[in-house]
């Protein structure tokens, strides 16, 4: 069982320069103009670790590993995986030290807060930038992070029609559904019962089967936005993989 006295000894043993970040990815840099810090966690996608942390995914969406995309695309042009290997490395220390693992989570999050409350920001919470994995399963001593941290806003993309039912048990969660391709019957439902719902397209259109379309891309803190609405994402380039006919991706 591993154990750390500090951050610094953390990253030694694990050989991770950090766990989680605080608005450094280039989506999350955006909730800076909107006064709000967001603290984000990135694991590694499906089950390319020896673990299952994506349980709604496709084949379709693995083939394509989108976690491949954006500022992981470009590290990996000039120093090879680095990223991907380091996100290896913490997702299993979730599923095998899970103890060591929230104890430093938990550290960065108090860590946020505290920054957050410095520049008179708030802060929100995305534990699952590349997997999906319910929050209820962050836990330490008997209590999961919504429960540690009740005043944070957390909030997630999800392909699991139950994580629904922890919007009504946790005020301080939020979810926007994802589309997948396969699940229109399903995200009907979500808009029907109030629930947003996420889609890639190729051109971002204003309205999409009878509902309003909000631009996804100014931001990325989803719990902003009105409910029942349908979140339009533009479709990113993967490494050097751009696929026409993509089912989940509306041409």
């Amino acid at each position: 069982m591993l154990k750390f006295k500090n951050k610094a000894d953390a990253m030694r043993l694990t050989g991770l320069s950090y766990l989680s970040s605080v608005s450094a990815s280039t989506k999350h840099k955006k909730s800076k103009k909107y006064g709000e810090l967001t603290l984000s966690l990135y694991l590694a996608p499906a089950n390319s670790s020896g673990y299952e942390v994506c349980p709604g995914r496709t084949t379709e969406c693995t083939r394509l590993r989108l976690n491949e995309s954006g500022m992981n695309s470009m590290v990996t042009k000039t120093k090879g995986d680095v990223i991907n290997n380091s996100r290896i490395t913490k997702t299993r220390l979730f599923f095998e030290e899970r103890d060591f693992f929230m104890d430093w989570l938990i550290r960065d999050i108090e860590a946020a807060q505290l920054k957050a409350k410095r520049m008179t920001y708030t802060l929100s919470i995305r534990l699952n930038n590349t997997s999906d994995i319910s929050p209820e399963d962050f836990i330490r001593n008997g209590k999961n992070l919504l429960e540690i941290f009740p005043n944070v806003q957390f909030y997630d993309y999800t392909k699991v029609t139950s994580r629904v039912d922890l919007m009504k048990k946790y005020p301080n969660y939020d979810i926007t559904f994802s589309y997948t391709g396969y699940n229109i019957t399903e995200c009907q439902k979500m808009l029907m019962n109030k629930i947003r719902v996420a889609v890639v397209f190729k051109n971002v259109p204003e309205v999409w089967k009878g509902h309003k379309v909000v631009n996804g891309e100014k931001y990325d803190m989803r719990y902003k936005d009105d409910t029942a609405v349908i979140i339009g994402l533009k479709y990113k380039r993967v490494r050097n993989k751009l696929t026409s006919n993509v089912k989940f991706v509306i041409q």
